[in-house]
């Protein structure tokens, strides 16, 4: 038996113990979140991004976002096309909110139009009734309001549906002209309760081809843009596609589901390109359900998923292939999962998708599960976990170079009630300032030629900036405010927190933004850049208030100088140090005033030798070189120190003996003349008779009683000089 004192000895080791292992510190046994492992593409501040396509899905199929069911059945054919144009153009002003800048309109989500087709009929979601008339086209219609709000519009179809439902009254409704259901009844077959077209008939893919090619070649549209519905079943062999199998497959593929995989394949490379022939710029995406494949079902190159509907084996969309072969340009991915789920989480489905399309010319979107917001049995898309998570997501998105943008299913959820805590963090947070389209290198184009003759002025409705335009390749400007005088990269990320709008341009010639902001015009300067329909952005010009047709930074101190610098910007005798900028205080170097004056009274001479300082190298070699020769440039000895600054003194030196070179004359003057000028002694002796007879002519004059003659001379005094010079000598 233990004794009391070795029992008491034991306790207190025990205790002691015990205690020591509850003082340890909590984070050294804290769980670990599921997107821990991602931490590189979560940072604590959601940076800014420059680049950053933002869009939503505009759902027509069974009025899920447009038009409503309530208006699409109102019997007055005004009334009802002025409400759907109102609901319409509520939602891409809400897009435009958000600062979105493309939307996905479905215009074919049954083998119908929403458009004007010579080859389908209207669709029954735009009247109630299908082949109805609605009165307007509303593919025009969205086209034109989105443009007007400088968005991307990608004509969204399904490919192979005919009708959600397979009742007779849908059967009765889809036995009329047009209707592939009875023009084609041996193309058709049930899929998940509905009509398809069967996608192993090579004259039904055939089918979906010219549709597409319709909108594409009648449609201003950007984008051509199809879901995941291609082979859509409830459960394996409902299609009933073995006979078509047989008759197509000609001992081709071994098993019906490769064979399934080739005929999406032809249809996506088929379409892409006639696309790419027909209108170069127009892109081509799929969007297909978050995961190609489980690794677990045989599928080494998947995820690390369990995923219920992996596309590869449930629509029979290879899409791994069509990106590594690029013949789409660009996957959206319906990534509507958490980063917690267990199934299918976000951060492992994204990476997968990253790692597949680097160095591709394929660009990645995500699809977020908006819908799922408060409507979900994931705890982390409920309540103010649904905030952070959506964060999450986006900020993931805007951190990873791979990712070129999110896409929201879908539009009407940007209105719901239960979901705008998450929508007003979007718009506060990852979204809080407007972003560009990313290029598309591989679709062509290029910068535009960048605008000019910016003016700034104030009305009453606000500054109003304009700027000329005559390049046809312009589609749209980027606008950008900024402190005046701030300098502005418009290639850096940052400057994405400068823009204050996008804007499409109207005809060529002159082009004008109101900024009903309220800030100080006389601090504030804007910078225009002109954009093609890619999205290639030309240089920045600079403007603010100014007196100068072509330049911003002319205010009213240099209005006795705006006079000058106009007129030799229009010869060419002089231009701006930056794009919309002339540099009114700057120094100009000796060098730079000789070509000034050459330029300036278009001189020429023959010479053989030049200052032993100035290179042949330089682009004023020539200039002083002739001035040299004709005796209007003179040096230290055999040295002229062309980048030394020109000063006051030296430049009217130079201006006197231009005139003399003219053959006029100036009147003899002698010290007395400088009396005038309170700091006249400090005038070197070799510029005393030049500055005495340009004073006498009245040529010069000083500022506040001084000639200031050994300050370096600004660029708008030289111009102002060089504009008296030529004026003197015709």
């Amino acid at each position: 038996m233990l004794g009391k004192n070795s029992f008491r000895r034991i306790m207190t080791i025990f205790m002691v113990n015990i205690l020591l292992f509850t003082a340890l510190p909590i984070f050294a046994f804290a769980a670990t979140e599921p997107w821990d492992e991602f931490s590189q593409y979560l940072p604590q501040e959601t940076p800014a991004v420059k680049r950053d396509l933002r869009a939503t899905w505009i759902s027509t199929v069974i009025n899920l976002d447009w038009p409503s069911s309530e208006t699409s059945k109102i019997s007055n054919t005004k009334e009802r096309v002025q409400k759907s144009m109102e609901e319409l153009i509520a939602i891409l002003d809400k897009s435009v909110e958000m600062n979105m800048n493309a939307v996905f309109f479905q215009v074919s989500a049954e083998g119908d139009a929403f458009y004007k087709s010579d080859m389908v009929n209207w669709s029954r979601y735009l009247t109630g009734t299908y082949g109805k008339d609605p009165g307007f086209d509303p593919l025009a219609f969205a086209i034109e309001e989105a443009h007007k709000r400088n968005l991307e519009v990608h004509a969204w179809f399904n490919p192979y549906r005919v009708s959600m439902y397979t009742n007779e009254a849908t059967i009765d409704s889809l036995n009329i002209e047009k209707s592939v259901y009875k023009e084609h009844p041996d193309w058709i077959r049930t899929a998940n309760n509905r009509f398809v077209v069967d996608p192993g008939i090579p004259e039904a893919r055939q089918w979906v081809i010219n549709r597409v090619m319709e909108v594409v070649d009648k449609y201003d549209v950007d984008g051509i843009h199809f879901d995941d519905y291609f082979y859509y079943e409830k459960e394996d062999g409902e299609l009933q596609d073995v006979d078509t199998y047989e008759k197509y497959n000609l001992g081709q593929f071994a098993n019906k589901g490769d064979w399934r995989r080739n005929n999406t394949y032809l249809l996506v490379k088929e379409l892409s390109e006639k696309i790419r022939v027909s209108k170069p710029w127009v892109k081509f995406g799929i969007s297909p359900s978050g995961v190609w494949a489980n690794q677990k079902d045989g599928h080494p190159d998947g995820s690390n998923t369990s995923a219920g509907l992996p596309h590869y084996n449930r629509s029979y969309a290879d899409t791994k292939k069509w990106v590594e072969e690029e013949i789409i340009d660009y996957i959206a991915p319906q990534i509507y999962f958490s980063f917690g789920n267990p199934r299918a989480p976000y951060g492992e489905i994204s990476q997968w998708w990253t790692k597949l399309v680097k160095g591709k010319k394929v660009h990645l979107y995500v699809g977020q599960g908006l819908y799922k917001v408060n409507d979900d049995s994931d705890q982390y898309f409920k309540g103010t976990e649904a905030v952070e998570e959506m964060d999450r997501q986006l900020k993931y998105n805007i951190s990873n170079p791979e990712v070129k943008g999110s896409i929201m299913f879908r539009c009407k959820n940007l209105f719901d009630n239960n979901k705008q805590s998450v929508v007003d963090g979007i718009k506060g947070n990852a979204w809080r300032a407007k972003a560009l389209v990313p290029v598309m290198p591989w679709k062509g184009g290029k910068a535009p030629n960048n605008p000019t003759q910016g003016r700034m002025a104030v009305s009453s409705k606000g500054i109003q900036v304009s700027w000329v335009d005559q390049d046809p390749n312009t589609a749209y400007y980027a606008i950008y405010r900024i402190n005046k005088n701030e300098k502005l990269d418009v290639n850096a990320d940052d400057s994405s927190l400068k823009l204050v709008t996008t804007q499409r341009k109207e005809a060529n010639g002159l082009q004008a933004f109101i900024d009903k902001a309220e800030v100080d015009p006389l601090k504030t300067a804007y910078v225009v850049t002109a954009l093609d329909r890619l999205h290639n952005e030309s240089t920045g010009l600079t403007i603010g208030i100014t007196l100068s047709k072509y330049f911003n930074d002319i205010g009213r101190n240099y209005g006795w100088a705006v006079d000058a610098i106009d007129y030799f910007y229009e010869n060419k005798i002089i231009f701006g140090v930056n794009t919309g900028m002339f540099g009114p205080s700057l120094n100009t170097k000796r060098g730079d005033f000789i070509l000034m004056v050459v330029r300036a009274l278009n001189l020429k001479a023959d010479f053989k030798d030049n200052f032993s300082d100035v290179s042949k190298a330089t682009y004023y070699y020539h200039a002083i070189g002739v001035a040299r020769e004709l005796g209007l440039a003179g040096g230290y000895g055999d040295k002229f120190n062309p980048n030394g600054n020109i000063t006051r003194e030296d430049m009217m030196v130079i201006m006197a003996r231009a005139i003399d070179l003219s053959g006029m004359k100036l009147q003899s003057a002698g010290d007395e003349t400088l009396e005038v000028y309170h700091d006249a002694h400090l005038i070197s002796n070799y510029a005393r008779d030049s500055v005495a007879r340009l004073t006498k002519g009245g040529l010069i004059a000083g500022s506040g009683g001084g000639i200031k003659p050994k300050h370096k001379a600004t660029r708008a005094e030289i111009v102002v000089v060089l504009h008296r010079l030529l004026k003197t000598v015709g």
